[in-house]
């Protein structure tokens, strides 16, 4: 039998942090091939974890000094506008920035990558939050063996702070003190290629979007979803639908740009050819699935709010809409808006539209990052780690 996980030595992990924002509850997902002794963790954590095996787990509270420090009012500051050196980036509300931008600053690094968020941006100044966008969130941490006894040539390194690690990003998804985040200025939902979907999606692409790792945490995510027995809609479809393989469902749509993609599709039943953003009108009757899902395609949508109704319309009540994405996409034909986001900013504004639409409940996020890239992927070696994923559902009301 095993000893189970050695202090002294290394170990996999599977981290997770659970936390609730006022729109929705939120998962954030991170593997951590761990050197126990030279990395750091919360010493009452690497104690729990002492002798446990594959499959075990442990759950606990992280106070502020274990994970992210609480909120504190001096960390809010008031910029002169002038002092905000974003060019012809305008400051808007519940935005987040990097800090480097807040020019002559006190205590702020001239090149601190680091976020701030926009509480307001007013003839008077820019009121600045410095706080970690998880201060005062009540957190819950939940780590599983993954792998008890991990060689030491797979882990990352001495000397990381996975508890840094994991809550860097999350919490920038919630809104700010419950207000709307000031997302759909501008030119927000413009694309650098205005050429017809339709031409740009002509040729056939039968390429794996995700790598196996990343199409795996979709599918399973996919598979807790979707009851068996449902009529599922595939939303822009492709030759790849990330469901589960045995998922036992009565039809899969797949509405999408290109024929030859969908009818390559082992999944789909029926495919039908459809420019949403030519369109946004869903060509089926009320209430004709039982699910929708999304799959690395959100960020080309310029309709966003349109098909967000229409996707209701088209539910039952009590289905669910899924949207799920990555970091991979095609830059000409992403709007705007989306390149200009921190990942977990794309959640909130994922999150917006459900809530935007009004016709969501029991909203969720989900964020899943770290895992090493699969050997059979193309791009193994040119990057170590699997795409991250995240993902927004929630329930039609």
């Amino acid at each position: 039998m095993s000893p189970g996980v050695d202090p002294r030595g290394a170990a996999g992990l599977v981290l997770e942090l659970d936390w609730q924002s006022p729109e929705a509850a939120h998962r954030e997902v991170m593997y951590a091939p761990a050197d126990l002794w030279g990395d750091m963790l919360p010493p009452r954590l690497l104690d729990a974890l002492k002798g446990l095996e594959d499959g075990q787990s442990v759950e606990m509270e992280p106070t502020p000094a274990e994970s992210v420090p609480g909120p504190s009012q001096d960390l809010v500051r008031t910029v002169p506008l002038e002092q905000f050196a974003g060019g012809a980036l305008l400051p808007r509300l519940g935005r987040f920035y990097p800090r480097h931008l807040l020019a002559g600053v006190p205590g702020v690094s001239p090149g601190s990558t680091e976020p701030f968020r926009c509480l307001a941006a007013e003839l008077h100044g820019l009121i600045a939050d410095l706080n970690h966008p998880l201060a005062g969130r009540q957190l819950r941490l939940k780590v599983s063996v993954e792998q008890a006894g991990l060689p030491p040539e797979k882990t990352t390194g001495q000397g990381v702070d996975w508890m840094s690690r994991l809550c860097s990003g999350p919490g920038m998804q919630a809104r700010a003190g419950g207000k709307p985040t000031d997302f759909l200025g501008g030119d927000a939902l413009l694309r650098d290629e205005e050429v017809p979907d339709a031409a740009f999606y002509e040729k056939p692409r039968l390429v794996g979007h995700l790598d196996s790792q990343a199409s795996a945490h979709v599918a399973a995510l996919y598979g807790e979803l979707i009851s068996p027995g449902s009529r599922v809609l595939d939303l822009m479809s492709s030759y790849q639908s990330h469901l589960p393989v045995h998922l036992e469902a009565a039809e899969v749509k797949g509405l999408g740009l290109n024929l030859e993609e969908m009818e390559a599709n082992p999944q789909v039943d029926r495919a039908v050819v459809h420019d949403l953003n030519q369109e946004p009108t869903l060509p089926f009757d009320d209430e004709s699935f039982d699910a929708l899902i999304c799959t690395v395609s959100v960020e080309y949508l310029t309709q966003p709010r349109e098909i967000f109704l229409e996707a209701a319309r088209v539910l039952r009540p009590g289905g669910v809409l899924a949207m799920a994405f990555s970091n991979r996409f095609f830059p000409p034909k992403a709007v705007h808006l989306w390149k200009e986001l921190h990942d977990f900013e794309r959640l909130g504004l994922v999150l917006d539209y459900f809530i935007e639409s009004g016709s969501f409940n029991q909203l969720a996020s989900l964020s899943q990052r770290g895992w090493p890239r699969p050997e059979d992927d193309r791009h193994y070696g040119e990057y170590s780690h699997s795409d991250p994923i995240y993902a927004v559902w929630g329930s039609r009301a």
